[in-house]
């Protein structure tokens, strides 16, 4: 479990932080989700890198795969979520005429 070069931080009793250590702690992106454990047994993951949301799986190794891949896409070059979206550029306005 965590063998993914991500680290869990405990910050409550059956709650976690998940994030990148080789960038700085200051960091707010080093920061990839939050864990935290349900009464209902299911651990459910607030993402904080790619798309915002939630999901909820039946264990902590399920959500360890699925935060490790979501990341890896985060992080692959290409991936729509890897940057901060590129302004599109626009046409200067038209000068009456």
């Amino acid at each position: 479990m965590h063998h993914t070069g991500l680290r869990w931080d405990e910050i409550a009793e059956d709650a976690w932080r998940v994030r990148d250590p080789q960038r700085p702690q200051t960091d707010a992106d080093a920061v990839v989700a939050y864990v935290e454990r349900r009464r209902d047994g299911d651990y459910e993951v607030v993402w904080l890198c790619g798309t915002a949301g939630t999901a909820a799986f039946a264990s902590l190794d399920d959500a360890d795969r699925a935060i490790t891949a979501r990341y890896a896409a985060h992080r692959r070059n290409g991936s729509p979520t890897a940057t901060k979206p590129r302004p599109i550029a626009h046409r200067p306005p038209l000068s009456p005429a």
